[in-house]
């Protein structure tokens, strides 16, 4: 800040920040958007700032780590006072912090973008042929929060404990079936607190492979140890999909992409106490129906283990599923699945076959009343 009046360098550590400064033309210790080690050039280049009578701005996310440290260092620098501490930042919470750091005479961007209309409106969903969409389908069904297009809602029935993955999308509608998301593997010890507090309500845990191995095994450990008689479903698509198809290690793939052992969930599961352990094909509709209500209805802890591949990762598309419009009697039960292949237009229900993995999933074709679903090029088609 020379002169103390306005703020001429800053420490960046986030896209949002790197994106406005450019905006601004304001310098920066970040080279193309990537960290700097606070061990090496960051000393040198905030030391060299310091000397060269600049005030410094480090933003970054959550907690002061590295305002910290360079506040260790006995170099004075603004950070959390004017950036949020909690919460993710973006364009618009840095551009202001900015502007309370006094940074005016690069030239903030002032200019308002009006969001453009007509855009098709695009619901978060599950992708098509998503494995977990099965399963949320019946704890949605089984705990009355799945609800038809001009229906009336239900009282739940179940309480369900999510976690971090692809399947917190599930507490949106259709399905609308997760109730809490804390952190990586939170779920099961949100279900087994709940349980120990007195809630009369069935408590359901669900959790994603990757997330269990990572944070979600200690938590099972203590249901074990505790006598919980909570439900975990661990949603296995052998792939960490939410962030890019990573391996772990129930892949039997390295982070290098090298072919290692493979952790057995079963295995896994039974060494640590469990006895009730079931493993369903997560695109069997009536097993996953049937093991889900029996895992439930449970005195003692129970796991499922619902396994089926991610479909951007591994299946490959067959022909696409339709709907027989002579068969379809509207009913609309298969919209309650939530695959955004199933849509709904003036002319009623139809299948997105740009979307549909067809042979590959079924759920909505094991699901319609009416047996209207059918794959496209098949000989004939069967109704009731």
């Amino acid at each position: 800040m020379r002169g103390n009046e306005e703020l001429d360098l800053l420490a960046v550590f986030t896209e949002h920040a790197v994106q406005v400064l450019h905006e601004l033309g304001a310098p920066t210790l970040s080279r193309n958007g990537e960290v700097i080690a606070l061990a090496g050039v960051v000393v040198v280049e905030v030391e060299g700032a310091q000397r060269g009578g600049c005030s410094l701005l480090v933003v970054e996310e959550l907690d002061p780590f590295l305002e910290h440290h360079i506040r260790a260092m006995g170099i004075e620098v603004m950070g959390k006072n004017i950036i949020p501490r909690i919460g993710e930042l973006n364009v618009d919470i840095v551009q202001e912090a900015a502007g309370v750091g006094r940074l005016k005479s690069h030239g903030p961007n002032e200019q308002t973008l009006e969001p453009v209309s007509g855009l098709p409106q695009r619901p978060p969903l599950l992708c098509a042929g998503c494995p977990h969409s099965g399963l949320f389908f019946v704890l949605s069904s089984l705990g009355q929060r799945g609800v038809l297009p001009g229906g009336k809602e239900r009282p739940p029935k179940l309480i369900v404990t999510g976690d971090i993955g692809c399947y917190t999308l599930a507490a949106y509608p259709p399905l609308s079936i997760i109730d809490t998301c804390g952190c990586m593997g939170a779920s099961i010890g949100h279900a087994i607190g709940l349980e120990k507090a007195g809630v009369k309500e069935k408590t359901v845990a669900v959790i994603g492979d990757s997330t269990f191995i990572h944070a979600g095994i200690t938590g099972l450990i203590d249901a074990v140890y505790n006598q919980s008689r909570i439900c975990v479903i661990i949603l296995d698509n052998e792939t960490t999909a939410m962030t890019g198809h990573q391996g772990h290690p129930g892949t039997g793939i390295s982070a290098s992409g090298a072919k290692t052992t493979k952790v057995e969930l079963e295995g896994l599961v039974r060494g640590a106490g469990v006895k009730n352990l079931t493993v369903i094909d997560a695109f069997n509709l009536p097993a996953l129906k049937a093991g889900v209500k029996a895992a439930i209805a449970s005195k003692e802890l129970s796991v499922v283990i619902a396994r089926g591949d991610c479909p951007t990762l591994t299946r490959a598309r067959t022909e696409p599923l339709a709907i027989e419009a002579s068969l379809c009697d509207q009913c609309n039960v298969c919209l309650l699945v939530g695959c955004p292949a199933i849509q709904r237009n003036d002319g009623g229900v139809f299948i997105e076959a740009s979307l549909c993995v067809g042979r590959g999933c079924t759920l909505c074709q094991q699901l319609c009343p009416r047996k209207a679903i059918y794959t496209t090029g098949a000989a004939e088609v069967k109704g009731e």
